[in-house]
């Protein structure tokens, strides 16, 4: 792994503010950007900086940023930049073309925590510091997974039929606007702050997670398949089919999904999926007995490499989330059902037989106990650090303080099913963070010869940026990965290949760092 100190700005050059939004420049007079260079209505378009067939865009299609180095003779420099950036594939990493990519901010606390009450379509939005509910929403048939994005707004999943609205037989998803207060006041629910209602996400709607991007994940039960919503307007960006029946959702710190899931063909619980969103890959984990001797239920990840779940039974247990290899496990409860981990490192587990939350070290066992209202099922972290119950039989929701004493009771709907980031503070507890960004181009060249890199961003320690570039003349998948190693801001290369692969990892153990590369500048000859 290659630490860096302080980057530098290596001069970004004028007007090339995150590349072409189509690949290319339209110049005033139709030609070359350089008089001296010749074009032919018979040329092929490469990446060189130069209106090879005359069309009057330069570098028509390509995605890097080419021109000629100011050495001149054949030497091109190739900037990979904002529009670069954008065209590859991107794990818990954000883009801005200020910044490039980057990893994402710590989240602003948010001051609410969102619960579904199932048994009456509504969503009570209590407000953590001082346990009010300051506003009960209408969001359809049985809201069940609700989770609050980077800008406070709650996300709602359902788990009714939707044919009453024009919809079919599809489940729909509400964001609900986090800054909005409504005029009317609970327990009378109000159709106020609704800044979506998307009627054709999935079918049987069960896990909502927000990833780093601040885009939205929804489970979709009936049809195998997670669903990726753009976070701002709730358009569908893809759909990922699953080997199993997803039940709940998780994020791990590397930017993967985790679910709990059932059994494709006989329902029956006990799968643990990992999705990995670059590859569009879904693991089914059932690697030795221990796993199928444990059903699944609620899910979290703790940050630290590993993924917690209950098992409906007496146990939580671990899955790491690099292996997928399981332990430990803990029998601490009757019967485990939502499960979340806290500032300080606390698993709490909502056990609904005993009415209590349970605090668990994760490494030893050994438990705390706080007695909340009747059968919780989900339970919260709010950016207090204090611990929520979700209540379902008794129609309220608990707030206990991190030693488990009892802070408050709130009664909300009927009957409360809510387990997962109803606060939005998952990705807060988060102590590091792996983002992966993954990209390919190509100069159209070939026999290019790669001779050096320039870097332009920040890593301060101990953030870390590790680099592999390979090249080809053909299929980029059979060439050799080569580590890049960087003397300061620049690297010597030795490749050669019309097409380039990028591979950055940027990683921190310092959430006030966010790491981040702003462009990779590139010199190669023909």
């Amino acid at each position: 792994m290659l630490a860096l100190g302080q980057g530098c700005n290596c001069g970004s050059e004028p007007g090339l503010d995150g590349g072409r939004p189509d690949g290319s420049v339209l110049l005033p007079d139709g030609g070359a950007p350089d008089a001296s260079v010749s074009c032919s209505p018979t040329g092929v378009e490469v990446c060189d900086g130069v209106d090879n067939d005359c069309d009057g865009k330069v570098d028509d299609g390509f995605t890097l940023l080419c021109a000629p180095c100011s050495s001149g003779g054949t030497c091109i420099e190739a900037k990979l930049t904002g529009g670069g950036f954008k065209s590859g594939a991107r794990r818990n990493l954000t883009i801005g073309n200020d910044r490039g990519i980057a990893l994402p901010p710590v989240p602003l606390p948010q001051p609410y925590i969102f619960i579904s009450n199932s048994g009456d379509g509504t969503v009570s939005k209590i407000r953590t510091s001082d346990a009010v509910e300051v506003g009960r929403f209408i969001v359809g048939d049985n809201p069940s997974r609700t989770a609050v994005d980077g800008n406070g707004d709650a996300w709602i999943a359902m788990r009714g039929d939707t044919s009453d609205r024009g919809g079919g037989p599809l489940e729909h998803v509400v964001k609900l606007a986090g800054a909005c207060t409504p005029s009317t006041r609970p327990p009378t629910p109000t159709r106020e702050c609704i800044l979506l209602d998307l009627a054709d996400v999935g079918n049987l709607l069960r896990g909502v997670a927000v990833d780093a991007a601040n885009d939205v994940w929804i489970g979709s039960y009936a049809t195998s398949e997670v669903v990726r919503l753009d976070g701002v307007f709730g358009t569908v960006l893809e759909r990922i089919a699953v080997p199993g029946h997803p039940y709940g959702i998780a994020i791990d710190e590397h930017g993967n999904l985790w679910l709990s899931a059932h059994d494709q063909t006989t329902y029956a619980a006990g799968h643990v999926i990992r999705v990995d969103t670059v590859t569009k890959t879904a693991t089914l984990h059932l690697s030795g007995p221990e796993l199928e001797n444990h059903s699944t239920y609620g899910l979290a990840a703790d940050g630290e490499g590993g993924v917690w779940f209950a098992d409906y039974g007496a146990a939580v247990y671990r899955i790491d989330a690099e292996t997928g290899a399981f332990g430990p496990s803990w029998d601490v409860a009757g019967i485990t059902r939502g499960v979340a981990v806290d500032d300080q490192g606390f698993l709490w587990v909502a056990d609904s037989a005993g009415s209590q939350l349970v605090r668990v070290n994760r490494r030893t066992g050994e438990t705390l106990a706080a007695h909340v209202g009747d059968g919780p099922v989900g339970v919260a972290v709010d950016h207090e650090g204090n611990i929520w119950s979700v209540n379902t039989n008794s129609n309220d929701a608990t707030k206990v303080s991190p030693d488990g004493g009892l802070l408050a009771t709130v009664p909300v709907g009927n009957a409360p099913y809510t387990y997962s980031d109803m606060t939005g503070a998952a990705y807060r507890l988060f102590r590091k963070l792996n983002g992966t960004f993954t990209g390919s181009y190509d100069t159209g060249i070939a026999g290019a010869t790669w001779e050096s890199l320039r870097f332009a961003g920040n890593v301060p320690p101990p953030s870390t940026l590790k680099l592999k570039l390979r090249a080809s003349d053909g299929y980029l998948s059979t060439a050799a990965w080569s580590e890049v190693t960087l003397s300061g801001s620049t690297a010597v290369l030795n490749l050669v290949g019309a097409k380039l692969q990028v591979e950055a990892l940027l990683f921190t153990d310092d959430r006030r760092a966010q790491p981040n590369v702003e462009s990779l500048t590139f010199t190669f000859r023909r």
